[in-house]
């Protein structure tokens, strides 16, 4: 039996999600299971999740995976690095034999991806990083520079999804998983493209459109079954989601923090103190952002600061690896991977709410994390029933028996 991860944030599942999951199955063939680590109620962007991730997570089952697995959120609310790591890590933890990672790149070249990412590590690159940084070049930049000193291996950093290609294998190395890499070339539009490219969208153009108000157009990049899960979502008023629909909650909150002892999570040369103190004077959160950005610090990382400091999260509450495994949806062939799991996992599976309870602390603070932000999501939601609290709780793995 042969087993594919797939790290994945779905936001909305398009017909791109869907490029890796066929070519896993090619290469394992019938007898192989697709898993899907992916992002709850907020994404690394830092914003919230535009739909439910049970809903995203169905519809990643009815469009071809056989189980997805929750990453949780303070591995979600950071750079490309612990996004990976947290992934990896989770997939790891499964414990089944022939094990495999697909991930979609702007370039399928394997032996380069590998060759960049055992650089990325050497002792000398790190340190060069270090004085790139030192002299004012963001993190990627500086890792652009550096890589640029040992030949044209730095072009290789300049597109989001090979910089995430390059995280996972270098944390298939740190923690020595025993993954085989399966580098997928990206299909259609470039992400974040506002320009669709024949059958294929990206997430945000997507987004943009069903926040304009979805039509036929919408649907017809993404599969049929994922569109259908989605229209039902948004017609019942589950939609939609997203930080500036709740600034007025967003800016309450960063004007009453409180900073933690420990500091926030991610923080770094008082940026922190930068966002709470535009949040003093911003009327809204494009007020805000504006206010806040730099030109050191990519505007994603801004808004992930946003919501840890929302959440008043640490960095005790990333630790080295998440604490437990939560089913979010499968299939019967993915019901039938978790019986098996439950025999050769590393961590917890976690498919009740109430079990975390008999769990550590530090699974049930990874837990009220995930309580709060599915929270803050239903705020967004109409009708008013749908802004109930403490959902988490109530909420089972959704079980797709077709």
């Amino acid at each position: 039996m042969s087993v594919t991860g797939i790290i994945s944030e779905f936001n909305p599942f398009h017909r791109g999600h869907a490029v890796p999951i066929r070519a896993a199955r090619q290469v394992m063939g019938e007898d192989g299971h697709v898993v899907c680590l992916m992002s709850g109620n907020c994404v690394q962007r830092g914003d919230l999740a535009i739909f439910h991730k049970l809903a995203r997570a169905e519809a990643a089952v009815r469009a071809g995976a056989d189980l997805v697995i929750e990453l949780p959120t303070p591995y979600v609310l950071g750079s490309a690095e612990p996004f990976a790591g947290g992934g990896v890590a989770l997939l790891a933890a499964l414990g089944l034999p022939d094990t495999r990672l697909a991930f979609g790149c702007e370039s399928a070249d394997g032996t380069a991806l590998m060759e960049t990412a055992k650089l990325l590590d050497a002792k000398e690159t790190q340190e060069a990083i270090v004085r790139e940084m030192a002299n004012g070049l963001s993190y990627g930049a500086a890792c652009q520079r550096a890589l640029d000193t040992s030949g044209d291996l730095g072009a290789l950093i300049q597109t989001p999804n090979n910089i995430l290609a390059i995280e996972y294998l270098r944390a298939i190395r740190r923690l020595g998983a025993d993954i085989t890499p399966l580098p997928v070339k990206r299909q259609g539009a470039a992400h974040d493209s506002a320009v669709p490219e024949g059958e294929y969208a990206s997430a945000t153009y997507l987004r943009t459109l069903l926040r304009q108000g979805a039509t036929a157009d919408t649907w017809s990049y993404m599969p049929a079954t994922a569109a259908d899960i989605f229209r039902r979502e948004l017609e019942a008023g589950r939609s939609s989601a997203g930080m500036e629909q709740l600034e007025t909650t967003v800016l309450s909150l960063l004007r009453l923090q409180n900073p933690p002892d420990a500091g926030y999570l991610d923080d770094s040369e008082g940026l922190s103190n930068r966002i709470i103190s535009a949040a003093r004077e911003a009327g809204s959160y494009k007020d805000l952002l504006e206010q806040a950005k730099t030109k050191r610090y990519h505007l994603s990382r801004i808004r992930r600061l946003i919501l840890s400091i929302c959440l008043s999260l640490t960095p005790d509450d990333r630790p080295s690896t998440p604490p437990y495994i939560r089913p979010l949806a499968a299939n019967k062939a993915g019901q039938t991977l978790l019986r098996r799991m439950s025999k050769t996992a590393s961590f917890p599976i976690l498919t009740r709410p109430g079990e975390v309870k008999r769990l550590g602390e530090t699974a049930r603070r990874i837990f009220a994390i995930e309580c709060a932000v599915t929270d803050l999501q239903a705020l967004c939601f109409e009708p008013i029933s749908h802004r109930r609290g403490g959902s988490e709780w109530r909420e089972r793995p959704r079980l797709i028996e077709g």
